[in-house]
This record gives structure tokens, sequence and C-alpha cells, in this order.
């Protein structure tokens, strides 16, 4: 009697220890989602990364990355693979996959701990973006006022007076040309002659971007350049 009880015992503690074994190995994707454009939320992700753990891997096309941590008290570490989506209304999502290092070693002292670690990983992030944001505002509270250059002229259509246009890109900082000729960079606001323009923006590692406009005299026109990678 005492024999069979013995052997239940030792049943259930190898059933538990098998469970605990594949809790560790099979552990689901965290997701949260950010009120940000997923190119800010990966390099956010890539910052923080670099900053606390190991970096192995960075596929900046696809906006993942992999990274390893550190030993603890607790745990003897991860490996996180770190994924961004896009989301509707211009939100996007960071999907964390954690794995334990040397999985079912330390199961019993490190539960949840992955779990942790990847809600700390999260909350990084998103002081990290809050802190691009606000050193955003302070670089620039406004966009500058940017004369073209005397020999900027309007190719056909030349009118008496001026117009405002407002150029802005994503991301920030772009080469901004009118005509062929370098004026400045984004954000801007141009004061052009009326008549047609062309509008260049230029960055490196982005497609080049351009568009013909007419400017009328006392008209204010706003131009959103969205950079494609290249």
């Amino acid at each position: 009697m005492n024999s069979n009880g013995e052997n239940l015992k030792r049943t259930a503690s190898a059933v538990l220890a098998v469970v605990f074994f594949c809790a560790g190995l099979f552990a689901k994707p965290k997701e949260k989602v950010f009120n940000n454009t997923p190119q800010d939320v990966f390099q956010a992700a890539l910052r923080t990364a670099r900053e606390r753990h190991v970096v192995t891997y960075v596929d900046e096309k696809n906006l993942m990355l992999t990274f390893e941590t550190g030993t603890s008290a607790f745990s003897y570490g991860f490996n996180a693979n770190a994924s961004v989506e896009q989301e509707a209304d211009g939100k996007s999502k960071l999907i964390l996959n954690v794995q334990k290092k040397n999985t079912g070693q330390n199961a019993g002292i490190s539960w949840g701990a992955g779990d942790r670690m990847a809600d700390k990983f999260f909350q990084q992030v998103e002081e990290e973006l809050a802190r691009q944001s606000q050193q955003k505002a302070v670089a620039k509270p406004e966009a500058p006022h940017v004369e073209p250059p005397p020999d900027a002229r309007p190719t056909t259509g030349v009118n008496e007076g001026s117009g405002a246009v407002s150029v802005s890109t994503i991301p920030d900082g772009a080469d901004i040309s009118v005509d062929g000729n370098f004026v400045g960079n984004a954000p801007a606001t141009l004061k052009l002659r009326a008549g047609k323009h062309v509008i260049s923006v230029s960055q490196q590692g982005y497609k080049a971007w351009s568009r013909e406009l007419s400017v009328l005299p006392g008209s204010d026109v706003k131009l959103k350049a969205a950079l494609e990678k290249d």
C-alpha cells in the first residue's frame, strides 16, 4: 500500500515537471499596442534592447529583432524575439516572444519571470518613445522659415506676388529642394513666388519624393511627404 502511494507521488511529480517544462518551452507571445508608427516603435524597441541587453539580430525592413538578457537570482536569462505590426488608426503592435535559456533547470524559481521581463520591456519601450517625443519638441518647437535661393524661379505661369508652402516629412530632417535648388531641411515653411514649382525631398536610405504645384499669390499650401525605404 505504502509502495503504491510512493509510486503515485513519483508519477504526479514527473507529470508536473513535464508541464512546467512545456510551459517554459512554448511560452505564449505577449503583445502591446502603442499610439505610434511602426517605425518609431521598432526604433524605440531597438534602442531599449541595445541599452539593456545583447542584440543578436536586426531586420529593419521587416521590423524584427532578437536579443538576449543576462542571468539573475531567479533566472538563467532569456532569448527574446520582437516584431512590430501595423494597426488601424496609426497605431502599432509590439509582439514579444520570450524563451528561457537552459529551459527546465530553474522552472521552480523562475515561474512567470518571462512575463515579467516582457512587461518590463514594454514599459521601457514606452518610456523611450516618450523621451524621444520630448526631445523632438524641444529641438523643433516650430517650423523655421526658409527663403529659396535667388536663382530659384518658377518654370511657367509666373504671376505677381508670392505664397507659402509648408513642407514636413516622415522622418523629419529630409533635404528640401525647390526647382532643383536646396533650400533647407524639413519641417520648413517656404515663401515662393507665384507660379509653378517643383518641390523635391530626399534623405539617405529613402526613395526620392517630388511634387509639382502651382503657387497662388497669398496662398498657404501644406505638403507632407512620407518617405519610403530605399
